[in-house]
């Protein structure tokens, strides 16, 4: 009966990874035979998530409470709505937020890493298989400027896959954490390698199709990154002349990259202002300067239309160019929560970070390596994209990383592990 309820709440959580990546809800119009299951669908996750903690709430609780900067995160978006110019609007973003929060918790709290990695590498191989079958079988919808038009940006990237989302960028995005799992799991699974090699080429394959430059870069980061990450769990012998060797060639290779930034980028289909990023940048900080200890609330400031402080960037970016984010995951926390917002982000990234390296030197396998290069890869799709805090798979993802190893690792003596290469872990 326990394996039969396991294997359900399994199939659960599947499907509730899959709907938060935003995957084929684009395509369902509201007169489509699903629209009504996708009006009920986030409500109807958040309940069940609610009922499956409530079944095991004292250990929930006893996990929860020892994380502290990730609540006091969500706590300042979640009275944000009190200085928002639109506070109903502002509390109906923050509905998403909280329901990913909510099924993030759930399952850091009742999986193992183990386990939730082996539910993420069922999600994303089913959304990158599917968006492959949609850009070669169904090039109308899965790609871009092929029947299925939303917007100008559909002209503007005709020919890129969407694959299962409304836009290239989206479906690299998540293709590229897909091909970072399956890369995971093919170096360190000896069963299944085969087939996890073949998940990590499809996933690169839609990547390339959808010419997401950005998803691409991250994936060959996280890989290079890979192998030094790995060597952390040495002995000091060996660890010591390896990090001042990698020292070495970083500095080397970072002053190569910046000598030759133009033609890098230009290769890369890219200028010096990133295909406009970095004009965004100036004008959104100086919007910034005007509310700048807690901003604007949470996800308030980018409306998307031709009014409130929107249509005062978009006047001045001028060129018909009209951002609907600032292209910069950190840019647009300081728009939403302000410096205190931004303030907490870095100080919780910062403390995950130090476990997550902690995490590798004792924790063997792919779910050793899974916080750290997760982390890795969040951090560097918010350098030109806007994934930080929004009610989506990244979030999620940041929830379940922080959380979980909250529920294995009890306590972390940090001076234990400075002084001796040791960390006291006790095991829940």
């Amino acid at each position: 009966m326990y394996k039969h309820q396991r294997l359900i709440e399994k199939i659960f959580a599947v499907i509730s990874l899959f709907f938060y990546t935003g995957a084929i809800e684009p395509f369902i119009s509201e007169t489509h035979l699903l629209y009504p299951i996708k009006l009920v669908l986030p409500n109807t996750c958040l309940v069940i998530s609610l009922v499956l903690i409530l079944t095991r709430w004292k250990r929930v609780v006893n996990i929860i409470t020892r994380e502290k900067l990730l609540w006091v995160l969500l706590g300042i978006a979640l009275v944000s709505p009190f200085w928002s110019d639109t506070p109903m609007f502002t509390l109906e973003k923050i509905m998403p937020l909280v329901r990913v929060t909510v099924f993030g918790v759930y399952l850091a709290t009742c999986y193992s890493l183990h386990e939730q990695l082996q539910m993420f590498t069922w999600m994303f191989g089913a959304v990158s298989l599917l968006s492959l079958l949609f850009a070669v079988l169904l090039p109308s919808y899965g790609v871009m400027g092929r029947g299925f038009v939303a917007n100008i940006e559909d002209v503007i990237h005709t020919g890129a896959w969407r694959g299962v989302f409304v836009h290239k960028n989206d479906l690299g995005n998540i293709t590229s954490l897909s091909a970072v799992t399956f890369f995971l799991n093919a170096i360190s699974n000896t069963k299944f390698r085969k087939i996890m090699w073949v998940g990590f080429i499809i996933s690169t394959a839609v990547i390339l199709g959808s010419k997401s430059q950005t998803a691409l870069v991250v994936v060959l980061i996280v890989m290079v990154l890979t192998p030094f990450v790995k060597a952390l769990r040495w002995n000091h012998t060996k660890a010591l002349p390896f990090l001042i060797i990698t020292i070495l060639i970083s500095g080397v290779t970072s002053l190569l990259l910046v000598s030759n930034a133009e033609s890098i980028l230009n290769n890369l289909g890219r200028d010096m202002t990133f295909t406009g990023r970095t004009e965004i940048w100036p004008v959104v900080f100086n919007k910034i300067q005007e509310r700048p200890w807690l901003g604007y609330g949470y996800e308030t400031f980018w409306l998307g239309k031709w009014e409130g402080e929107t249509a005062d960037v978009w006047r001045e970016i001028g060129g018909g160019f009209e951002p609907i984010h600032a292209h910069n995951g950190f840019l647009d926390l300081y728009l939403s929560l302000g410096l205190i917002g931004l303030i907490a982000l870095v100080i919780s990234l910062l403390t995950i970070s130090l476990k997550a390296l902690i995490w590798v030197r004792h924790v063997q396998g792919a779910e050793g390596l899974v916080p750290l290069l997760y982390l890795t890869c969040l951090v560097l799709m918010n350098l030109s994209e806007s994934r930080f805090m929004i009610g989506t798979i990244h979030w999620l993802l940041y929830v379940t990383i922080t959380i979980s190893m909250h529920s294995t690792l009890n306590k972390l003596d940090i001076w234990n592990l400075a002084n001796k290469g040791k960390v006291r872990i006790v095991y829940n």
